[in-house]
C-alpha cells in the first residue's frame, strides 16, 4: 500500500531540498514509486518472462500485417517491466520531454524572495503532481509501445509490458491461461506497425509536441499572458461562456491540443479496432474477456473517475472510443485502403471534428481526389 505519511512529509521537506531544475525528478520518481506500490522483481525473473513475451509479439504480426496491409521490420525490442521499472523509463522521458520547458524557467528566475519563494512553491507542486501522475498510471498500465520521441534521434520502438499489473488483472477477473497476455500484445504490436511502417509520423507527432511546449515558453512572457486574456475575452464575447480551458493555453495551445488529440485518437481506434478483429481470430476467450474488462473499466470509483478528468487522463479513454467508431465507420464504409489514407500524410490526418464526424473526413479526402 501507498505510504500516504511519507508522501506528505517529503512534500514538506521539498521546501528544504535545493535542486537546480523546477522539477525534481528524483523526488518524482521516489514518489511514484510510493503512490504507485511499486516493487522490484528480480531481475532473472523478468529475463524468464522475455521469451513468453517475444513469442506474443511475434504471433499476431503477420495478421495485423495482412489485415492492415501496412509493412514493417519484424525486430523490435521487447521489455519486462515491473511498476519501478516504468516509472523509471518514463519518469526519463518526461524530463528529456520538459528539459527546455524547465531552462526557460530557471532563465527567468530572479533573486527577490518572492520570484525565489514562487519559483519553490511551483517546484513543489510540480514536483508532487508528476508523482501522483505517474504513480497512478504505474498500478494501471498494461502494457506500452514506446515509439522513442525524445532522444536525440528517432530511433525504433520498444513494447513494454507490466508483468505485476498483468498479474493482477488476470487474478481478479479469473483469464484463462495466457489469452489476456496475448491480447494486450495484439495491441501493442498494432501501435509498432503504424509507428514503424509510416515513415512521417513519429516526426511529425515529435513537432506538434515541442511546438506545444515553445507555446507554452511564449505563454509565459508577459505578452503571452496579455494575449491569453485576450483569448478569454474574446471567447466570451462570441460564446457567452466562460473556458478555464482558454484561461489556463493560449489559443495556439489549444490548437496544438486539438492535433495531438485527432491524431492519437486514429492512433488508439485504430489499434484497438485491429485488436478486436485478428483477436476473436486468434482467441476462443476473446469475447468474454472484452465484455468483462469493459465492464471492469466502466465500475470505476468516483474518486478514480475526478482523478482522471482533472489530470486529463480521461482524454485518453475518449480516444479509444471515439478513434475506434472513426476507423469502423469508415472501415464498413470505404474499406482498408480508405481508412489507410489516414497514414499518407499530416493533411489526411481527421479533424478532431472530423474524428466525431467521420462522413465528414470521407468526403473532405474523396474532394481531394
Amino acid at each position: 500500500m501507498a505510504d500516504f505519511p511519507r508522501l506528505v512529509l517529503n512534500t514538506g521537506l521539498q521546501f528544504l531540498r535545493s535542486p537546480a531544475g523546477p522539477i525534481d525528478w528524483r523526488q518524482v520518481a521516489k514518489n511514484a514509486a510510493n503512490i504507485g506500490d511499486a516493487k522490484r522483481w528480480a531481475y532473472a525473473e523478468k529475463q524468464r518472462l522475455l521469451p513468453t513475451y517475444e513469442d506474443f509479439v511475434s504471433e499476431p504480426t503477420p495478421q495485423i500485417i495482412e489485415l492492415t496491409g501496412l509493412q514493417t521490420p519484424s525486430v523490435r525490442q521487447i521489455r519486462v517491466f515491473d511498476r519501478y521499472d516504468w516509472i523509471k523509463t518514463n519518469v526519463t522521458a518526461f524530463a528529456d520531454q520538459l528539459a527546455p520547458l524547465e531552462e526557460v524557467l530557471m532563465m527567468r528566475k530572479s533573486d527577490s524572495l518572492i520570484s525565489r519563494g514562487v519559483y519553490k512553491s511551483n517546484q513543489v507542486i510540480s514536483t508532487v503532481g508528476f508523482g501522483l501522475l505517474l504513480g497512478y498510471i504505474a498500478k494501471k498500465v498494461l502494457g506500452q509501445y514506446d515509439p522513442s520521441l525524445f532522444g536525440r534521434e528517432i530511433v525504433s520502438g520498444q513494447i513494454y509490458f507490466v508483468e505485476p499489473n498483468i498479474e493482477i488483472v488476470e487474478r481478479q477477473l479469473s483469464f484463462a491461461g495466457n489469452d489476456f497476455r496475448r491480447w494486450i500484445a495484439i495491441h501493442e504490436v498494432t501501435h509498432a506497425v503504424v509507428f514503424e511502417s509510416v515513415p512521417w509520423l513519429k516526426d511529425y507527432l515529435n513537432q506538434l509536441l515541442k511546438r506545444y511546449l515553445a507555446a507554452t515558453n511564449e505563454g509565459l512572457t508577459s505578452d503571452g499572458l496579455q494575449s491569453r486574456a485576450r483569448a478569454v475575452a474574446s471567447h466570451y464575447v462570441e460564446r457567452r461562456q466562460f473556458s478555464l480551458l482558454h484561461a489556463a493555453l493560449s489559443r495556439e495551445q489549444v490548437g496544438l491540443i486539438n492535433q495531438i488529440q485527432a491524431l492519437m485518437s486514429v492512433i488508439e481506434g485504430y489499434s484497438d479496432f485491429v485488436m478486436d478483429r485478428v483477436g476473436k481470430e486468434m482467441l476462443t476467450t476473446y469475447d468474454h474477456m472484452k465484455r468483462v474488462f469493459e465492464l471492469r473499466r466502466r465500475r470505476k470509483s468516483g474518486r478514480e473517475r475526478f482523478f482522471e478528468r482533472a489530470t486529463g487522463l480521461g482524454m485518453k479513454m475518449e480516444q479509444y472510443v471515439l478513434g475506434e467508431r472513426f476507423v469502423s465507420h469508415v472501415w464498413t464504409s470505404r474499406g482498408i485502403d480508405f481508412v489507410n489514407r489516414v497514414w499518407r500524410s499530416p493533411g489526411d490526418i481527421p479533424t478532431l471534428d472530423e474524428v466525431a464526424h467521420p462522413e465528414k473526413w470521407i468526403v473532405r479526402l474523396e474532394e481531394a481526389t
